[in-house]
């Protein structure tokens, strides 16, 4: 029974990447002739041929595996709540949930570039978002999969730690994207108003900050309301995993926050004591003071948020 069901997502795994691989590259290869862009590959027709046979493998290999699985988990209750089965779906949920938090970052960071003006690379904006929707749309069956495993055999032991790994996993990468883009983005928006010498040019960071962070909102704000719902908090709510992704993320804002807090209080005190340039810095303090600045904001609200999560948690 276990070698059984080893093989079968074994391959269902690895032919699923197979498939994932050859279809973003193949709808890569076909848009970039659409917008007769250079090519990512040297030969469209090789990487035609390349990535088709790709695609042509791993389909059916997967199709045919899946169904069998699937067909074992409709006769057999303990097929479906079987712990292979739920480490083969959040194994899938967390692999296509990290590649399609970045082809979404890249689609974003390009879109909002070509909306601000200073980027006008259409075919980077749709390779990006072919990406993003081959890899969402994976990710969106599986996890309705899992959703559906849950509702008809429940979800204990083993297969809930498995579902907790995958879900503060994503929680605490959201969260990362979402404060490191925030603070990035605030500190862009300082340099802006202190220094009217800065624009938004091509290669400004602020389209990269804003794609940074609003595709850390999604994922972490949609991973938070799924593990805040019943009975998932219920079950999760005295979980190692659940509180040890809260401390980490706390131990983390605690630090970059007082991190930046030395860098501002050095750049204070350095100048009260004469020193022109502390750090080296050439041009005007006020620019110089807007990455430490944005660091002890962000991340000092995260700091009273987190505490305040594990506090209720408690």
């Amino acid at each position: 029974m276990i070698q059984r069901r080893l093989y079968i997502y074994i391959v269902a795994a690895a032919s699923l990447g197979m498939l994932l691989i050859g279809l973003v590259n193949l709808g890569t290869t076909a848009l970039d002739q659409l917008f007769r862009a250079t090519p990512i590959y040297t030969n469209p027709r090789d990487s035609y041929a390349g990535f088709g046979a790709v695609t042509l493998v791993g389909l059916p290999v997967w199709g045919i595996h899946w169904w069998i699985a699937q067909r074992l988990a409709r006769r057999n209750l303990d097929e479906r709540a079987s712990a292979l089965r739920r480490l083969y779906l959040y194994a899938v949920l967390a692999a296509t949930g990290v590649a399609t938090a970045i082809f979404a970052r890249g689609f974003l960071e390009h879109a909002a570039g070509f909306l601000l003006g200073t980027s006008n690379d259409g075919p980077s904006i749709a390779r990006a978002f072919w990406g993003t929707v081959v890899l969402f749309a994976l990710w969106l069956y599986h996890f309705r999969t899992a959703a559906v495993d849950r509702t008809i055999a429940g979800e204990s032991g083993n297969s809930a730690t498995l579902r907790r790994w995958y879900a503060y996993g994503l929680l605490v990468l959201g969260l990362a994207f979402l404060l490191f883009g925030a603070r990035n983005l605030l500190q862009q928006v300082w340099i802006l108003l202190v220094d009217s010498s800065q624009t938004i040019v091509p290669g400004s960071l602020v389209p990269s900050a804003m794609a940074t962070m609003l595709t850390g909102l999604v994922v972490f704000g949609f991973h938070l309301q799924w593990t805040s719902r019943a009975p998932l908090a219920a079950d999760d709510r005295s979980s190692t995993l659940r509180a040890v992704q809260g401390f980490v993320a706390l131990a983390a804002s605690v630090a970059l926050a007082l991190f930046g807090a030395s860098q501002l209080s050095y750049y204070a005190l350095a100048r009260v004591l004469g020193i022109d340039h502390p750090g080296g810095v050439g041009g005007d303090i006020l620019v110089a003071v807007a990455g430490p600045a944005a660091t002890v904001v962000v991340f000092s609200l995260a700091w009273v948020w987190i505490r305040r999560q594990l506090t209720t948690d408690a």
